[in-house]
């Protein structure tokens, strides 16, 4: 069917080379359609006729950069558009004749139907382009990534296996050099135990022959010393016999003056005991008579003391006020308050560091004369007064380590030679604090004396008590009997003196006389004796011997009866205390702590660090 066209119209759709056959619209003589054709060699551009639309090569297909693949850029598809000519429209006869017949249509219908089918053609041919595109690039794109991952896992086996074979070869470098270094230690090491070697054996023979030298030189020094010795121990033999001999020929003279002198001295003294013993018994006689008289007259009908103590202790009790008296405007001054206190210091340092040495006892003789010569009138008596307080202080360390007493009471003597007024003080201060002291005692007789009169002629402390009714109370028994014990040792110490002593042992003498003839036998008498006799009844037998036998004996015949029996917890062990200490003979032996050594034996240079 000849086309209504003169010329045939033959459209064609190039979309990309993945379309290879176009569509072609085909109109002629024998009818027209959409065909698909084959792609049409490549034909060589040629001019057109100059105005047209198409100034280039006009090919049915892509064109042949985009076919070559050289200069796709974009995804825009170029379309050609030819009109054929009638022979070219012949020619296709045969080849659209199959073709459904197109209804015959004005020629402006027909290119506006064409211009629709086409633009049809042209979205479903885009769409499947697209998914086409769209699906090759996807396979395309796994292809690539698997490629990829093909080669990332060459890429990394590879890289692992030249990783595995350097570390390989940086152990194995590694071990070669461990073993080098190993052995180049080892070379090292021999070399310097082998020069270790060598310098202890040198070493070792040099010490061995140090130890020689000096085991050498001590032998020598040993046998220079051992002779040294020997001639010193020949000296020191011959010197102390020689001394021996002297003090021998001293001791035998020394013997024979003394037992002449005590043959002397022990007739002068019996002549002397009997007549005292005489002249007591006519005085006691006589006072107790006038004690008896003067009953009446205000004397407490318990109260037992000899006169004569009594009159001494009246006459030390009248120095004491004196002295107190003398030195009431110095304490009341306000201004000498720190020189009183500078003095009570150093007085408690000289006390406190008396001892039991001979040398001791000196120093602090001298160190407590030089204070007192230092202070004049008043200061002076308040100096001897607080030197007094202070040894009275100490009887509490005297009643737990007797032989201290020993050392106090030296030094009292010593310097009462010098400041007699010391002792008359300290005697006033002594039986003030312990009455027994005088001697002098209550008979405890409650329906003659009550129990505060006993207690304070007795001389129990007062002590202050808020919850008593008068704000005092009187210390205990016990704690009076502990303080009478040791106030009776230090004054025993004190009468037992060897040296010049203004108030020694015949002192001593006349205090015990008293007690057996004038005290009642009781507890606190009976501690009194004891403590007397356990420091001053050596020194009495030296002095009296027999005298002083008879004296025990007495005791024994009429004190000790009386005393047991007299009710109290304590009375039968001070009863056997005393019985003990006459049958025993204690009083034949130096109580501990008199005899003082001259010097402190860890003060002795042998003996110092």
């Amino acid at each position: 069917m000849a086309s209504p066209y003169r010329d045939g119209i033959v459209k064609r759709l190039n979309f990309g080379p993945d379309i290879p056959t176009p569509l072609s619209f085909t109109s002629g003589r024998r009818g027209g359609g959409w065909a698909r054709t084959p792609a049409a060699p490549s034909v060589p551009s040629t001019p057109g006729p100059p105005g047209s639309a198409h100034s280039g090569v006009v090919r049915y297909g892509l064109p042949e950069e985009e076919l070559r693949g050289t200069e796709r850029r974009t995804v825009s598809q170029s379309r050609s558009y030819r009109i054929p000519s009638d022979d070219e429209c012949d020619t296709d006869d045969d080849a659209t004749s199959a073709a459904a017949p197109v209804p015959a249509v004005s020629r402006p219908d027909a290119v506006e139907e064409q211009r629709r089918l086409l633009q049809q053609q042209m979205e479903a041919s885009l769409e499947t382009l697209k998914q086409s595109k769209q699906e090759s690039w996807r396979e395309r794109l796994a292809e690539v990534e698997a490629q990829l991952s093909a080669k990332l896992s060459l890429v990394a086996t590879a890289a692992q296996r030249k990783q595995d074979d350097l570390l390989r070869g940086d152990q194995e470098q590694l071990r070669q050099q461990q073993a080098r270094r190993q052995e180049v230690l080892q070379r090292v090491s021999r070399s310097h135990a082998t020069e270790a070697s060598m310098q202890e054996q040198q070493i070792k023979r040099l010490m061995e022959q140090r130890e020689e030298e000096r085991r050498k030189e001590e032998e020598r020094r040993r046998r220079e010393r051992e002779e040294e010795e020997r001639r010193r121990e020949r000296e020191r033999q011959e010197a102390e016999k020689e001394r021996q001999r002297k003090e021998e020929e001293e001791r035998q003279a020394r013997e024979r003056k003394a037992k002449e002198e005590a043959d002397k001295e022990a007739e002068r003294v019996r002549q002397t005991a009997e007549e005292e013993a005489d002249k007591q018994r006519q005085e006691a006689e006589a006072k107790s008579k006038k004690a008896a008289a003067a009953t009446g007259a205000g004397a407490h009908p318990c109260l037992r003391v000899s006169p004569a103590a009594q009159e001494q202790a009246a006459q030390l009790a009248a120095r004491l006020a004196e002295a107190q008296a003398a030195l009431q405007p110095l304490l009341e001054d306000e201004g000498a308050k720190k020189q009183r206190r500078d003095i009570e210091k150093k007085m408690t340092v000289h006390v406190q560091q008396i001892c039991g040495t001979q040398n001791q006892v000196m120093v602090k003789c001298q160190d407590v004369y030089t204070l007192l010569n230092g202070l004049q009138g008043v200061w002076r008596t308040f100096g001897v007064m607080t030197l007094c307080r202070k040894i009275i202080s100490q009887h509490g360390l005297v009643q737990q380590n007797n032989k201290a007493a020993f050392p106090l009471a030296l030094v009292v003597v010593k310097v009462s030679q010098v400041v007699p007024e010391l002792m008359e003080l300290l005697l006033a201060l002594l039986h003030k604090a312990c009455p027994l002291a005088v001697p002098r005692a209550y008979v405890h007789d409650p329906a003659r004396i009550t129990n505060n009169a006993y207690y304070r002629g007795m001389g129990f402390e007062e002590l202050d008590d808020p919850s008593a009714p008068a704000g005092k109370v009187f210390e205990s028994p016990d704690e009076y009997a502990s303080r009478l014990e040791g106030l009776m040792l230090l004054y025993g110490a004190i009468m037992q003196a060897d040296d010049p002593n203004r108030h020694g042992v015949a002192h001593a003498w006349s205090y015990l006389a008293r007690c057996l003839n004038h005290l009642p036998p009781d507890r606190y008498s009976a501690k009194a004796l004891i403590a007397v006799l356990r420091v001053a009844g050596y020194a009495l037998h030296v002095r009296y011997r027999g005298q002083f036998t008879k004296l025990l004996a007495a005791m024994q015949r009429e004190y000790l009866p009386g005393l047991r029996a007299t009710a109290g917890d304590d009375i039968g062990a001070l009863a056997t205390v005393l019985e003990s200490y006459v049958t025993d003979g204690v009083f034949r032996r130096p109580p501990e702590g008199r005899n003082m050594p001259t010097f402190d034996i860890s003060s002795m240079e042998g003996n110092r660090a």
